[in-house]
């Protein structure tokens, strides 16, 4: 196969894959109020262009301060909002596993979460409490 052939199929997916990137971006904007509602703040954002785009951000939070309580309330009260919830599942995920861990001194949650094909969230403990401040009070209908 040519290259031109390669580039022209490449050029056809990349259409699809850019209005995907966008619907995603959408999403994440409306999902953000409940994830700062949670305690987290936006650490950066970053954008790499290649044959299938990405928008990666990167938010951090006191972990002691996400009220995992009401995790699966707002799961139920916003499930047509699918990033929100699939952010929401990884925090159950990974509070279970860092309760099962004990303490280890991990004060601080990053979400790493990738919109991109396929998107994709990867939630970490730090070392220290993070510097986020969050709300006083936090409710599921935030």
């Amino acid at each position: 196969m040519e290259f031109n052939t390669i580039l022209n199929k490449a050029r056809d997916l990349a259409g699809p894959a850019n209005e995907t990137i966008s619907r995603l971006l959408d999403e994440f904007n409306a999902a953000l109020p409940q994830i700062e509602a949670l305690g987290f703040t936006v650490e950066g954002i970053q954008v790499t262009m290649g044959l299938l785009p990405e928008v990666s951000a990167k938010l951090i939070a006191a972990a002691a301060k996400v009220n995992v309580q009401i995790l699966d309330e707002m799961i139920n009260k916003k499930s047509e909002q699918k990033t929100l919830v699939t952010v929401l599942k990884a925090l159950q995920t990974a509070y279970n596993v860092r309760d099962q861990l004990g303490d280890l001194g991990l004060g601080g949650i990053e979400i790493d979460l990738t919109l991109g094909l396929p998107p994709k969230i990867s939630i970490g403990f730090l070392k220290g409490a993070a510097a986020a401040t969050p709300p006083a009070v936090v409710t599921a209908s935030a």
